[in-house]
């Protein structure tokens, strides 16, 4: 396969991995959706728990390629280019993708998982695929030279991804990286929005490096092990069916659903399974709905309006709605006879696209389409909610977002934004369910005419400096007005302000001379028996925020993320001399550090960062980590996941 010598032609490919990733995300569901519900259908108690088992195992490997969809999107967007939702409806035809990657949607019978076997195996191992998958003789030929982008060949998916990795290193080192990384963050994912691990933006070529090894190492596996691989998980999961097989060799783990299920009137000949039967034909309806609704969503969340207008964590929760929505019909059409002309066979879900466009012109019209259609389907949903109860919840919630959007809309026109276009500067929305991320506290501004000060009583961690280096200026347990700058010139109100740890001081010089500057080398202290102060150039959830914070790491603080005190009232121990670990130093020691909180979960820190602990010694040096804030880690302070087993509850805004 050739790399890409010019952007058109990489996006062409990165598109083309994002259609596979989609693919194969529907084809692993509707294996899952398949497996038999329960032992009255022909499984004992054994084999129905491992049935189960793999259930669940496939579809943790589709919420992989959600992932991997998700990070191909990020790099897409890194480019400049609107992230690619799109794909071929089902069951797709010989060379819209080379020979080897077929797909099409098949209950979960040993054909299919030899195919998932086959489409997830490292370049250097043999596998045969099932036969239902028949081979073409077309190749796909790149020609050289030109400016119009082709799709090439490759055998694998690693290939491919090898190969965007190559193109992304031979653009960077002719045009360099600014050129090259022309996306902002604002259009890509991260786990912000989504609690997937790994999901990290790209902003340079050691973000494309390691995003593109993590989705080949969790597809066919690294060279070290492939044991926790895709290809490794469903050798597994073979290997206990044939088992099975053998004890009982007429063990079945799939109902008889539907090869290749289609939702309008056959146009091609071949293997199809027209679904006209009653309810199946009109659940398929409702189901493709919100699969379409979903993709509208997510095509959404790349838009930068929705970033400014701070409303993308309710979108995410919406889409992640849609996506159990789209699993309990999947899962119930499994269930439900298909046609006449197919005796005995079940239905399944197509994931059929239309051909409507996934982004809106405006903000408004966004809020108008999606509330409309949030309605519809809500409303569908009750009609069914009727015969099948599991629906009832998703038609409640559906109707919410409907109410949620027309709330935001409202909010839209009434400032003036409705011709908008999406690129608009920042658009004010009001805020029917989003918490504000902004830290609580009052905020109080003294002025003179050398400089402004402000303190911020919500961040203030009483370090102390400032009234013990300046206490003309600062005159504690005073009532009433307490700030007094003019006590001191603007020099040294500055020199104090470096001096908090938390941030809690900020000071504007007017005497021209030079404010608080951002550091040399981005480091976090760990405080003995308290928090982890930051100093940096600091962005809290995409938000700004100076050059200084300390941050709970106690798991009580009111204010989270940043500490209130609640360390010292709670008891919290944990040692500021955490053991030094094997690092080597960073090509680059500042530049802006980003720490996102992750909801009921640790603090997620992407840029340069030195941790100390708190006498100064240099503990780890890396360019990404998750920071412990449930208090609970037995890896302080770093996150090792104890935060689930506590329970720990925090906002991820």
């Amino acid at each position: 396969m050739t790399p890409a010598h010019h952007r058109e032609q990489l996006n062409n490919m990165l598109c083309e991995a994002a259609e596979i990733e989609h693919s194969l995300m529907c084809t692993y569901l509707y294996a899952a959706f398949s497996v038999k519900q329960s032992t009255a259908e022909d499984l004992s108690e054994v084999e129905f728990a491992a049935v189960q088992r793999w259930r669940r195992e496939i579809i943790a490997v589709a919420v992989d390629e959600m992932l991997h969809l998700s990070l191909v999107n990020n790099l897409v967007a890194c480019i400049g280019e609107r992230p690619h939702y799109r794909r071929f409806n089902f069951p797709i035809s010989g060379g819209l993708f080379p020979a080897d990657v077929a797909v099409a949607l098949a209950p979960l019978d040993m054909g299919t998982l030899d195919h998932f076997v086959y489409l997830e195996r490292p370049h250097s191992v043999e596998e045969r695929d099932a036969s239902r998958y028949q081979k073409t003789n077309f190749k796909r030929v790149l020609p050289k030279g030109r400016l119009m982008a082709f799709a090439d060949d490759y055998s694998t998916v690693g290939e491919l991804y090898q190969c965007i990795l190559e193109s992304f290193r031979f653009l960077v080192a002719e045009h360099g990286e600014a050129a090259v990384f022309v996306g902002g963050i604002d259009t890509q994912l991260t786990t912000r929005e989504f609690a997937l691990d790994g999901l990290h933006p790209v902003l340079n070529l050691a973000d494309v490096e390691r995003v593109i090894t993590r989705i080949v190492a969790q597809g066919e596996g690294s060279t070290e092990s492939v044991a926790g691989s895709h290809y490794g998980r469903f050798c597994a999961i073979r290997q206990e069916w044939r088992e099975f097989e053998a004890a009982r060799p007429d063990f079945r783990p799939a109902r008889h659903v539907a090869v290749n299920p289609i939702m309008r009137s056959q146009v091609v000949a071949g293997e199809r399974v027209h679904i006209v039967a009653e309810p199946a034909a009109n659940l398929l309806d409702v189901g493709n709905a919100c699969y379409g609704l979903m993709l509208r969503l997510l095509g959404l969340m790349n838009d930068p309006w929705l970033a400014q207008a701070q409303i993308r964590p309710a979108v995410a929760r919406q889409s992640l709605a849609l996506m159990h929505a789209v699993t309990e019909i999947g899962t119930l059409l499994t269930g439900l006879p298909a046609s006449p002309d197919h005796p005995g066979v079940t239905a399944g879900l197509t994931f059929t696209v239309s051909r409507a466009a996934l982004s809106f012109v405006a903000p408004s019209n966004a809020c108008s389409v999606l509330a409309e259609r949030n309605g519809a389907i809500s409303k569908r949903l009750a009609l069914f909610a009727q015969d099948f109860p599991s629906l009832k919840p998703i038609a409640d919630s559906m109707a919410g977002f409907a109410q949620t959007w027309r709330d935001w809309e409202t909010g839209l026109r009434s400032a003036g934004t409705a011709i908008a276009p999406m690129q608009a500067a920042p658009v004010v929305v009001p805020k029917p369910s989003v918490a504000a991320s902004a830290p609580a506290g009052k905020v109080e501004v003294a002025h003179c005419a050398s400089a402004t000060v402000s303190f911020d009583h919500g961040r203030c961690i009483h370090a102390r400096q400032c009234v013990m280096g300046e206490p003309e200026v600062f005159m504690a347990n005073q009532v009433g007005e307490w700030i007094y700058p003019s006590k001191a010139n603007a020099e040294r109100l500055v020199r104090i302000a470096v001096a908090c740890p938390s941030g809690a001081i900020k000071v504007e010089r007017h005497d021209g001379g030079e404010n608080e500057a951002a550091p040399l080398v981005n480091q976090v202290r760990v405080r003995e028996n308290g928090p982890l102060a930051v100093h940096a150039d600091l962005h809290v959830s995409g938000r700004s925020d100076g050059h200084r914070a300390t941050l709970c790491r106690c798991g009580q603080s009111r204010n989270k993320p940043y500490c209130d005190g609640s360390h010292a009232d709670a008891g919290f121990a944990a040692s500021g001399e955490p053991a030094t670990l094997s690092s080597q130093p960073l090509a680059a020691r500042a530049g802006p550090l980003h720490v996102l909180p992750q909801r009921n979960g640790p603090l997620l820190v992407l840029g340069n960062l030195e941790v100390l602990s708190g006498t100064g010694r240099t503990v780890d040096r890396l360019t990404e980590t998750r920071l412990c804030r449930c208090g609970q880690s037995k890896n302080k302070p770093f996150c090792d996941s104890s935060h689930v087993a506590a329970g720990f509850v925090a906002d991820g805004e």
